[in-house]
């Protein structure tokens, strides 16, 4: 009988480490699921982060530039005299002169 106790112990014991084995085993693949879970989590993070970057240096860029076309407009602009029928005043003066000098015509 003593035989018979120890082989049915034995069974017990491989059943029970078996079983501990087997949840070991399920909880590590539910660890590795977790993980893998959270990498690509912080992968797609990562892919947003880095093309909000990029979208906020073509903005920035956008800003530049239009920032030096509106300062290369207005240099522009003050080396360029408006047309129109503005005078000077030198020509202002003379046509008061000019005026003055001609006798008025009465009827």
């Amino acid at each position: 009988m003593a035989a018979g106790g120890a082989a049915d112990a034995q069974a017990r014991f491989g059943h029970s480490v078996k079983g501990l084995l087997t949840e070991k085993v399920t909880s590590c693949g539910t660890d590795v699921i977790a993980l893998t879970k959270q990498v690509l989590k912080g992968s797609r993070s990562a892919e947003l982060l880095g093309q909000a970057a990029r979208n906020m240096v073509m903005q920035e860029d956008a800003i530049l530039h239009s920032e030096d076309a509106r300062s290369n407009s207005k240099e522009r602009g003050a080396l360029v005299k408006p047309s129109g029928p503005a005078e000077s005043l030198a020509e202002m003066k003379g046509s008061q002169k000019l005026e003055e000098s001609q006798p008025a015509l009465r009827e």
